[in-house]
């Protein structure tokens, strides 16, 4: 009985999957490169980027009887994005009337972008502008839409609009 399929998104440092399954009462699994045929695999673990399909085979101790089909478990670590690269902060003081800035940041060839209020949290930004004076951080995450896998860390952009000093008061 296989142990299950196993698909992570790459840490760092890269963690190790290791195949597993269990054998009958009575029984030891040994496991293959193939389905049928092929190499005996000692070493049933994934530790880098990539996939692999291990096949684990029932064998009866006494007997020596080996199952008639060989069932797969396949490894995989996907590739985790780098964090998207800044478009800069930018910091302007305010006109009338009032301007809207824009955080904008680039994700690595591939990926894609969204934007969250916080460098850990869950709430998104559809929409990372600032149209009042005041200051606002907004954090730029890389992900890939086919596995889901996430940058492992978040890019600031700060907005920023300084209110206009009043005018100076004539001495007359």
């Amino acid at each position: 009985i296989s142990g299950g399929n196993q698909t992570e998104c790459a840490t760092i440092p890269t963690q190790t999957l290791t195949a597993t399954a269990t054998a009958p009462i009575d029984a030891t699994v040994t496991w293959w490169d193939s389905a049928s045929g092929g190499t005996q695999v000692i070493n049933t673990t994934l530790s880098a980027v990539g996939s692999v399909t291990y096949y684990a085979e029932s064998i009866y101790t006494v007997a020596g009887c080996k199952s008639a089909t060989r069932t797969p478990v396949t490894l995989t670590i996907n590739e985790t994005p780098a964090a998207p690269t800044s478009g800069g902060d930018i910091d302007e003081c305010a006109q009338t009337p009032i301007q809207t800035l824009t955080a904008t940041a680039t994700a690595p060839t591939g990926f894609n972008l969204r934007w969250y209020t916080d460098s850990t949290g869950t709430i998104l930004v559809p929409n990372p502008t600032l149209s009042v004076v005041g200051t606002v951080t907004y954090y730029a995450e890389s992900f890939d839409s086919v596995t889901g896998c996430t940058s492992q860390t978040r890019t600031p952009v700060v907005l920023t609009i300084r209110d206009l000093p009043t005018a100076p008061i004539s001495g007359g």
